[in-house]
C-alpha cells in the first residue's frame, strides 16, 4: 500500500509535521514558489492577462522529487501556507505533480501542534480559485508597474534604477513626511511651574530641604481664572516673579478611579511594530524569527519538534475558544481567580480585516517562555516572549488606579493663579503584571483608543509601574509655600518637529491606510531599503535620499494614480473583492491598465526629472587647458566646471567632455566633497602621506601631492594578507564585465608579486571558534552570512538587513 504525499513549503517544516502523521504519510517541502513569471514580461495582455509561468530556476530538482514522490503516492495532500501566497503554490505544485489542479486537496496548518497538523489532515478542501486569482492579480500589478514604471524612471532620470507599486507608495509617504520635517517652524513656549510642600508651622524643625516634608510638583494651568499659555520670555519673566512672592493655597481636590483595559493578542503589523520598539528587531527580521517559532523548535528527545507560535501572518484578534478557556485557567493558577475577567475578553479586528487565521498566540500553555529558554536562540526567546506575555495579558482583568488631581490658588499681589498636580496609583495591576513593564507597545505609540489616558496636566503615567510621582495627603483650604531648590520653575521650550518614521510607525501607517497585508509589509520596508532610496538616521529612523526624492517628484508629475495612497488602498480592497468572488481578476486589471496606460504615456513626454547643470562661476577645470595637469588636453580651452547630478550623487564636470572626463566630487547634498582625511600610509610614488578621498564608487587612498602626484590607491580593509602580509584591499576588474574581488594589496606589484585572491569581503574580526585572523562575508543575497575564513571550521552566523532584493524585474532591453 502506497503512502499519503503530504508537501508543504519549508524543510523545517516537513520534519515537524512528519512526526505527528506517523509512517503513513510522506511529507516534502518545495521550499517555497516552484513557478513564477520569467525575467520577461511573461503576460498576454490581448488574452486577458493570461500569464505564462516558468519553473523558478534553480527548483528542478526539487520538482523531480516531488514528482518521483507523487507517482508512488496514494494520495496527494497540499499543505502549503494558509494565505494567497500559499494557495498559489498549491495550484502550481497541482499543475505538476497532478495536472488537475480541480482535483488537487487542499489541507491547512494554522498551528504546527499534533492537534492542529491531525485537524488539518482530517478537513481537505479543494483548491480555492478565488483565492488563487487574488494572488494572480496582485502578481500581474506588481510586474506592469514594476516593468513600465522602471522603464521610465530609468528613461527620465539614471539607468539601472526601479519602481514598485506598493513601495513607491511608501516611499511617498517617507518623502512627505521629510518635507513636513522641512517645513516645520518650531514655535517657543514655556514650562512654568512650582514645586510646592504643606507650610511648615512655627516651630518645626523639619529642614527646609527635606523630602520628608513630602515635595510636589504643579505646573501653570490659569490666569485670574482663564487658561494661559506662556509663549514668550517676557510673559514668563512676569509669572516667575509673581509666583515667587505669590501665597499657596488648595482650592480643589479630586480623586476618581480610572481603568485601563488589556491590549488584544497580536496581530502580523502589531507585532512588528513592538519587535521595533521593544526588541530592536526589524520588520523582516521579526518575520523570520516568528516564522522558525511557527514551523516548530526542537524542545529535547521527550517532546522534540514543536510549533510554538500560530500562523503568524495575519490581521485578526480573534482567539479560539479553546485558546481562551486555556488562557483564563492558567491565568488562575498563576495569578490567582481575581485577576480572571467575569466573561473572556474579545476585541473587534479592524473592518477591513480578512479574519481568515487567528491572532498570533501561543499554541499551548505548557511551554512558557522561561521552561522552553534553553532550547530557543536568544532572538528566538525574546519575540516568543512577546507573544506569551501579550496573550495572556490580553486575557487579564483591567489594571485600576486611583487618580488624584489638585488645584492650588497662587496668589501674587495683583494676579491669582491656578496651578495644578496630578497623581496616580496603582490599586490592582491585573493585565499590566504581565505586560505593563517598559511599555512601547504599537497602541501606546500610536495614541488610539486603547492608549492610555494621559492626566489632567497633561503628564503621563510610568509605565513600569503604572504609578506617577505620589502626593502627600491635602484637603480643600490646606496652605502651601515654595520648597526650594528649586521653587518656581520657568523653563523655555520649542515645540518639535514630526518624528521621521521607523520600521514600526511606517508599518502602522501602511496598515491605518490600508496599504499592503500582513503578508506584505516586511517586504514592502525591505524594498524600499535596497534601493537606495532613503536611509537610516542613528541606525533607526528613515530619512530619504536626494534620489527617493527625485523619484517621487517625477512619478507625482507624471501624475501616476498608483502613487495616491488613497488609490493604493482602493485596489487593496478590489484584491480582497476577488479574493471573495465578488470580482473577476480580468475585469480589475482591464481597468487599471487601461488607465495606468493612458497615465504612462503621458508621463513619458514630459523632460527628465534630474536637475539641470549649474555654470559654477568662476571655478574652472585642473586636467584640461594650457595650465593642465593632463599634456594631452593642454591643447584644449580652459574648462568650464558645472554642477550635475548622477544617480551617484552630485559631481563637477568639465566644459570639455567628453574630451575631458574630469569629475570632482560634491558630495551627498552638493555643497562639495567632504574634507580629505590624512592617514599614516605613505604613497609609494613620492614619499609624501596619503589622505582617504570620497569619490563616486566610494572611498580611497589619494596622495596629498596631488595634482603634482596623481597615485591613487584602495583604501585597506584592515586584514593582513595571510600570505605574506600586506593589506588586503578591494580589487576592481580592468575588463569591463569583469567581477571585483578582494586581494593583496601586492597583486599587481611587479616587484613582490603576491597572488593572494578573496571573492567574499573580509571582516577584521578572528574566528571565535578556531582563531582564524578574519571572517569573510558569505551566504546569498537574500540570507548573507558571516563565515570563517578557514572553509574547515564551519563557523557562520547570521549577518542581519544587508540589502534585500528588488522585486520589480529590469525593463526590457
Amino acid at each position: 500500500m502506497g503512502k499519503t504525499l503530504v508537501v508543504v513549503e519549508s524543510p523545517a517544516k516537513a520534519k515537524t509535521i512528519k512526526k505527528y502523521l506517523g509512517p503513513g504519510y510522506e511529507v516534502l517541502a518545495s521550499k517555497g514558489h516552484v513557478k513564477d513569471l520569467p525575467k520577461k514580461m511573461g503576460i498576454d495582455f490581448d488574452k486577458g492577462f493570461q500569464e505564462t509561468y516558468e519553473v523558478v530556476p534553480g527548483k528542478e530538482k526539487v520538482l523531480a522529487e516531488l514528482k518521483a514522490a507523487a507517482k508512488d503516492a496514494d494520495d496527494i495532500l497540499l499543505a502549503t501556507d494558509p494565505d494567497r501566497e500559499g494557495e498559489a503554490i498549491a495550484w502550481h505544485l497541482a499543475e505538476e505533480l497532478t495536472g488537475k489542479p480541480l482535483e488537487a486537496k487542499r489541507v491547512e496548518f494554522h498551528e504546527i501542534t499534533k492537534n492542529g497538523v491531525l485537524k488539518g489532515v482530517a478537513s481537505p478542501r479543494a483548491l480555492d480559485g478565488d483565492l488563487y486569482d487574488a494572488q494572480r492579480a496582485r502578481r500581474v500589478l506588481d510586474r506592469i508597474v514594476g516593468y513600465d514604471v522602471s522603464a521610465l524612471v530609468w528613461s527620465k532620470l539614471a539607468f539601472g534604477l526601479s519602481a514598485g507599486r506598493v513601495q513607491s507608495v511608501a516611499l511617498r509617504l517617507i518623502v512627505d513626511k521629510e518635507r513636513e520635517i522641512d517645513a516645520f517652524v518650531p514655535e517657543e513656549y514655556w514650562n512654568v511651574g512650582a514645586r510646592l510642600a504643606k507650610l511648615t508651622p512655627k516651630g518645626d524643625k523639619t529642614a527646609v530641604g527635606s523630602d520628608k516634608r513630602h515635595p510636589f510638583a504643579t505646573r501653570l494651568s490659569q490666569e485670574n481664572g482663564k487658561k494661559i499659555e506662556v509663549t514668550d520670555a517676557e510673559t514668563a519673566a512676569r509669572v516667575k516673579a509673581d509666583l515667587q512672592t505669590a501665597a499657596y493655597r488648595v482650592v480643589k481636590v479630586t480623586t476618581a478611579e480610572r481603568k485601563r483595559k488589556p491590549y488584544a493578542p497580536y496581530t502580523t503589523s502589531k507585532l512588528q511594530q513592538d519587535a521595533v520598539n521593544r526588541l530592536a528587531f526589524s520588520a523582516k527580521r521579526t518575520m523570520q524569527v516568528a516564522q522558525g517559532l511557527y514551523e516548530g523548535v526542537d524542545l529535547g528527545k521527550e517532546l522534540g519538534t514543536v510549533g510554538l507560535i500560530t500562523y503568524m501572518r495575519t490581521d485578526s484578534t480573534r482567539v479560539s475558544p479553546e485558546a481562551l478557556e486555556g488562557a483564563r485557567q492558567y491565568i488562575a493558577t498563576k495569578y490567582g481567580k481575581d485577576a480572571v475577567p467575569k466573561e473572556p475578553n474579545v476585541f473587534k479586528s479592524k473592518k477591513n480585516s480578512q479574519d481568515a487565521h487567528e491572532a498570533v498566540r501561543p499554541t499551548s500553555l505548557d511551554f512558557p517562555p522561561d521552561a522552553v529558554r534553553k532550547h530557543l536562540k536568544d532572538e528566538q526567546f525574546k519575540l516568543y516572549k512577546l507573544i506569551w506575555e501579550r496573550f495572556i495579558a490580553s486575557q487579564m482583568k483591567d489594571a485600576v488606579f486611583d487618580q488624584t488631581s489638585i488645584d492650588i490658588e497662587a496668589k501674587a499681589p495683583a494676579t491669582a493663579y491656578t496651578l495644578r498636580a496630578s497623581g496616580r496609583v496603582l490599586k490592582f495591576g491585573g493585565w499590566l503584571d504581565v505586560y505593563g513593564s517598559g511599555d512601547t507597545s504599537s497602541e501606546q505609540q500610536a495614541g488610539g483608543e486603547e492608549a492610555d489616558d494621559k492626566v489632567a496636566d497633561g503628564t503621563k503615567a510610568d509605565e513600569a509601574t503604572g504609578e506617577e510621582a505620589s502626593l502627600p495627603q491635602l484637603k480643600e483650604g490646606d496652605s502651601l509655600e515654595l520648597f526650594a531648590p528649586p521653587g518656581v520653575i520657568a523653563e523655555q521650550k520649542f515645540t518639535q518637529p514630526p518624528a521621521r518614521y521607523n520600521e514600526g510607525s511606517l508599518v502602522r501607517e501602511l496598515e491605518e491606510r490600508g496599504i499592503g497585508r500582513p503578508s506584505t509589509y516586511a517586504e514592502i520596508i525591505s524594498k524600499v531599503q535596497a534601493r537606495d532610496y532613503v536611509e537610516k538616521v542613528d541606525a533607526r529612523s528613515f530619512r530619504p535620499t536626494l534620489l527617493g526624492k527625485m523619484v517621487v517628484d517625477g512619478l507625482l508629475r507624471s501624475e501616476l494614480e498608483f502613487m495616491d495612497p488613497t488609490f493604493t488602498s482602493s485596489m487593496e480592497e478590489e484584491l480582497d473583492q476577488v479574493e471573495a468572488g465578488k470580482e473577476k481578476r480580468t475585469v480589475l486589471l482591464s481597468r487599471f491598465y487601461k488607465k495606468f496606460r493612458e497615465q504612462l504615456d503621458k508621463g513619458k513626454k514630459l523632460k527628465r526629472w534630474n536637475p539641470e547643470p549649474v555654470l559654477m562661476e568662476g571655478e574652472y577645470c585642473d586636467t584640461c587647458g594650457p595650465d593642465g595637469v593632463d599634456e594631452k588636453l593642454r591643447s584644449l580651452p580652459r574648462g568650464e566646471l558645472s554642477k550635475r547630478w548622477s544617480k551617484n550623487g552630485w559631481f563637477a564636470g568639465c566644459s570639455n567632455y567628453p574630451k575631458c572626463k574630469a569629475t570632482r566630487d560634491m558630495g551627498a547634498d552638493g555643497s562639495g566633497a567632504p574634507p580629505p582625511r590624512e592617514t599614516d600610509f605613505d604613497c609609494d610614488k613620492c614619499g609624501k602621506k596619503m589622505s582617504i578621498r570620497s569619490g563616486r564608487y566610494g572611498e580611497f587612498l589619494s596622495c596629498t601631492g596631488y595634482p603634482a602626484c596623481k597615485n591613487a590607491r584602495p583604501v585597506p580593509l584592515g586584514v593582513p594578507c595571510p600570505k605574506c602580509g600586506g593589506d588586503i584591499i578591494e580589487i576592481r576588474p580592468k575588463k569591463k564585465g569583469g567581477k571585483t574581488f578582494y586581494g593583496c594589496s601586492r597583486y599587481n606589484d611587479e616587484t613582490v608579486k603576491c597572488d593572494f585572491k578573496l571573492w567574499m569581503k573580509p571582516i577584521p574580526e578572528p574566528c571565535p571558534d578556531c582563531g582564524a585572523l578574519f571572517l569573510v562575508m558569505g551566504g546569498t543575497k537574500a540570507k548573507p552570512m558571516v563565515t570563517c575564513a578557514d572553509k574547515e571550521c564551519g563557523f557562520k552566523r547570521n549577518f542581519e538587513d544587508l540589502q534585500a532584493g528588488s522585486d520589480a524585474a529590469p525593463p526590457p532591453a
